[in-house]
């Protein structure tokens, strides 16, 4: 039996979100993931500019009157919302076991964000509220230097590892363990001016459970960002009475006209007691062509070898979406992804067919 602690639970394979602002944004633009997000890594709630972003520039037209003010997230002078709705079909085919389709809401969230001392002191609350329970994905006080330099948070919150892409069933998401579904508890330290940017944090190890004092954790994220391209590495350390694991990748995105490249190279090592280590590695590139205003069209290849101690256990997995912004605060999309793995797992070798409907503000 292969080895594959490198690899979360296999009901994760199922779980896919998409947002609006991806990576790839942020690379099309030349700009910092803070230029359009609360949060610096990206991800969750949009700031003034990434609403207006949404409006005029991503969706390939805005609706209703051209002279009404726009959507800035702004309720109060000190109190911003936002929220996020997926839904849609998807079916499965899996080998010589047939195929699964469902029509379901795959996420509800909904982000707000209170300035308690302006620029300098706020509180930031990021809720899942479908499907199933309620429960908060991030919920932390953040205090910024006078400059706006410096930060540290205190809280819950996503960790800050490697490009934060939205969609958690990537083999670099899987592979790692950073996604949407697992965030952890402690601080965090950051820094951002110009074209560089780095987050650093100190977290229980544990996610949403109980503390337990054998375990604790250490990320780390940096990258430098230039108006057609940014580079960036990361480092992961946790240390358990169970097991210690290590990671660290290298990232990029480089802008060649209307095609924005994104690429991750990401190596694992899990030391059990009593067992042999196991060292993995996942790799995504994927190429986005905003072909038209409004229109992107998406190709990825990942690749995951959950063990490099056993031969042919390698995972290949290719990508091909389109995804359509007619207007403002909507987002469809249609893709297909095809797993190439070893044969006698058929999951492994199944073909993914979806359309999805994406509605934020």
């Amino acid at each position: 039996m292969m080895r594959l602690r490198a690899i979360p639970a296999l009901g994760l394979l199922l779980l896919w979100t998409t947002a609006a602002a991806e990576p790839y944004l942020a690379v099309y633009k030349g700009m910092q993931c803070s230029s359009c997000h609360s949060n610096p890594s990206g991800g969750g709630k949009r700031v003034v500019y990434g609403n207006v972003f949404a409006q005029t520039e991503l969706a390939a037209q805005r609706l209703g009157d051209p002279a009404t003010s726009l959507w800035t997230g702004e309720v109060l002078s000190w109190l911003s919302v936002g929220a996020d709705l997926r839904g849609g079909y998807e079916s499965i085919d899996v080998p010589a076991a047939g195929s699964d389709s469902d029509f379901e809401i795959r996420r509800g969230t909904v982000y707000v964000e209170a300035s308690l001392v302006p620029n300098r002191l706020s509180i930031y609350v990021d809720e899942k509220v479908a499907p199933d329970d309620v429960d908060y994905r991030e919920l932390y006080l953040k205090l910024k230097t006078r400059d706006n330099r410096f930060f540290v948070t205190a809280g819950q919150f996503l960790l800050p590892y490697g490009l934060r892409l939205e969609d958690d069933s990537a083999f670099i998401r899987l592979a790692t363990g950073v996604n949407f579904n697992l965030p952890d508890r402690g601080v965090q330290f950051g820094y951002e001016s110009g074209p560089w940017s780095a987050q650093l944090s100190l977290t229980n190890g544990t996610g949403t459970g109980p503390v337990v004092d054998s375990i604790d954790r250490v990320s780390f994220v940096a990258h430098y960002v230039q108006p057609r391209w940014r580079a960036g590495v990361s480092f992961s350390a946790t240390d358990s009475a169970a097991g210690d694991r290590q990671m660290q990748n290298a990232f990029f995105g480089v802008r060649t006209g209307p095609v924005v490249w994104l690429g991750e190279l990401d190596f694992i090592s899990d030391d059990v007691p009593g067992a042999a280590s196991v060292d993995a590695v996942a790799g995504l590139i994927e190429g986005n062509w905003l072909y038209r205003k409004g229109h992107n069209l998406k190709i990825s290849y990942e690749y995951l070898d959950p063990n490099d101690g056993v031969s042919e256990d390698h995972q290949v997995r290719w990508s091909a979406l389109w995804e359509y912004t007619p207007m403002q605060f909507l987002q469809t999309r249609l893709g297909a992804r095809f797993y190439d793995g070893i044969p006698q797992a058929s999951f492994q070798n199944r073909d993914e067919f979806f359309a999805e409907l994406h509605i934020f503000f």
